[in-house]
């Protein structure tokens, strides 16, 4: 049953997808006349298509405060590529993805429509050129959310955030909106921890594979009241760190309600 599931699911998940790549094809010329028009309507298409996603995959999402309004600078804790998901059906935004998700077959292709911007984790003078994006980005009046983690990480805790990606707001001077993100799964099933976070060493479509079989998660995002101000970007990513924990439940971990090959060690990185 669970394999049918999952199969019907992706079935649904590929149509709902390429209708709305097609919408986004049709529009981006608009792009050539007006950016400004084009942000706007590739965030409508980025929302209605989180919401059918979400829909079809049995993530249902409970929101806590208000999501902040484009322009914005906004920054949460990273356990899955459900957490963009979620921040793109309530937002709209734009993410900062590492490297090489650009060289992903169809995906990477998608995500540069979206004006995705991608980061080389491995080359500290890549910063630079990706805070200036960033400060585009804002100018051009989108959103952008950034996961100071700089991981995926599994959910016991939030780690360290770290710092050189907060430079443009404070150069901007505009403050620093915060979410946090974390899951629950039905208490007859697999832990959020064996479901829905992506830090073990597996593929993409290993692991969404495995989320559709079972019926569903929870997941929570909890929006900051108040945005943050600093203008060391050290002290700044300790104070973000500190309130996005504040909201944090840790997920429960994985043990053993799945079968070991349900985790097959292959090579990728989360």
């Amino acid at each position: 049953m669970s394999h049918i599931r999952a199969s019907v699911r992706i079935t649904l998940l590929v149509v709902v997808s390429l209708f709305f790549i097609g919408l986004r094809l049709l529009v981006w010329p608009t792009a050539r006349v007006s950016r400004k028009t084009d942000r706007t309507l590739r965030r409508r298409l980025l929302r209605a298509w989180g919401y059918c996603f979400a829909f079809v995959a049995g993530l249902r999402i409970e929101v806590k405060g208000a999501p902040p309004m484009p322009p914005f600078y906004m920054v949460c804790n990273h356990l899955s590529y459900l957490d963009m998901l979620i921040l793109a059906r309530q937002t709209g935004c734009i993410f900062v993805s590492r490297g090489d998700v650009e060289q992903w077959p169809f995906f990477g292709a998608v995500a540069r429509s979206l004006y995705i911007l991608f980061i080389n984790r491995t080359d500290k003078r890549d910063t630079a050129r990706v805070n200036r994006l960033i400060a585009q980005t804002i100018s051009e009046g989108d959103g952008i959310v950034v996961f100071p983690e700089s991981r995926v990480c599994c959910g016991v805790d939030i780690d360290p955030f770290k710092s050189p990606l907060l430079q443009p707001p404070i150069d901007l001077d505009m403050p620093v909106h915060f979410a946090t993100i974390y899951y629950r799964t039905p208490d007859n099933g697999p832990s959020e921890g064996a479901l829905c976070s992506w830090w073990r060493p597996e593929p993409f479509y290993t692991h969404l594979y495995r989320f559709l079989r079972y019926p569903g998660a929870v997941g929570t995002i909890p929006f900051g009241e108040t945005p943050l101000r600093d203008e060391d970007r050290k002290v700044l990513a300790k104070r973000l760190e500190e309130a996005v924990r504040a909201n944090f439940i840790p997920l429960r971990p994985a043990i053993e309600t799945l079968a070991p090959e349900a985790f097959p060690v292959q090579s990728g990185k989360n």
